[in-house]
């Protein structure tokens, strides 16, 4: 009742005040701010949770293609074409496809933006296009890089590693404990038929090229003159066109074991 007193004021009694009074004393809240402090809370709540789902949709995603047990061609968004090997992959956020994370086998037609190089990474290496077609090759203890065409930067990421530049018709090998790759003295072009589907031989002795061959559609071959050498390219759709082409071009018979 004092605290009704206390703010009676002549001619009228100031109710508002005289109750905020009473409620402060006994530790009630009044009712219009329990409801603000809810729903400020419920408000929040909202706010964080669209939030976390903005960030859902609108991060980049990762993309992955794969090739299981036969090559598999991918056209990537910037005009680079990869070609994979069976049971190899690359990845890439959904928003850049310039910068390729592969495990495996692969070929790459790049196509060359200057201001936007491509690169190829893992966790022991990084490649950069300078304008390429090239094949890297991994295992579990070593990298291969072969350039076809154009040129290509190839390093490690251990901590102090330098990088190689190489050019078409060159290949390097980093071993896993390297932190320099190593330029390879003996490049094989060839090794890339199975994505480019072409043969490319420049002086090669024959039995080389025969070897080539050989390998390649699992036959063996032989020649009644071993000593020549082929300067040539071929398409790789038909072993007996290859071979009549050979035969006329060098004046030798070829001919397939078995047959």
């Amino acid at each position: 009742m004092k605290y009704v007193i206390h703010y009676y004021k002549e001619g009228r009694l100031d109710t508002r005040k005289a109750l905020a009074k009473v409620r402060s004393r006994v530790g009630l809240q009044p009712v219009g701010r329990v409801r603000y402090l809810r729903w400020a809370a419920i408000a929040a709540s909202v706010v964080v949770l669209v939030g976390i789902a903005a960030y859902a949709l609108l991060a980049p995603s990762t993309v992955t293609l794969t090739a299981e047990a036969t090559p598999q061609v991918y056209h990537l968004t910037d005009g680079t074409v990869v070609t994979l090997a069976p049971h190899s992959s690359v990845s890439y956020a959904s928003d850049d496809c310039r910068h390729v994370r592969l495990t495996g086998k692969a070929f790459f037609d790049i196509h060359h933006d200057s201001a936007n190089p491509f690169t190829i990474t893992d966790d022991r290496y990084t490649i950069r296009d300078i304008g390429t077609r090239l094949q890297v090759e991994e295992t579990e203890t070593m990298t291969r890089l072969t350039v076809v065409e154009g040129a290509a930067s190839f390093g490690s990421t251990r901590t102090g590693g330098k990088a190689v530049a190489l050019k078409a018709g060159m290949s390097a090998v980093l071993g896993n404990d390297d932190s320099t790759p190593r330029m390879d003295s003996r490049t094989d072009v060839n090794t890339t038929v199975w994505a480019t589907h072409q043969f490319h031989f420049d002086d090669t002795p024959l039995p080389e090229v025969l070897s080539t061959l050989s390998s390649y559609y699992h036959v063996r071959l032989t020649a009644s003159d071993t000593s020549k050498r082929l300067t040539a390219d071929f398409d790789a759709d038909s072993l007996d066109s290859i071979i009549v082409l050979i035969s006329q071009t060098l004046g030798v018979r070829i001919t397939i074991v078995g047959d």
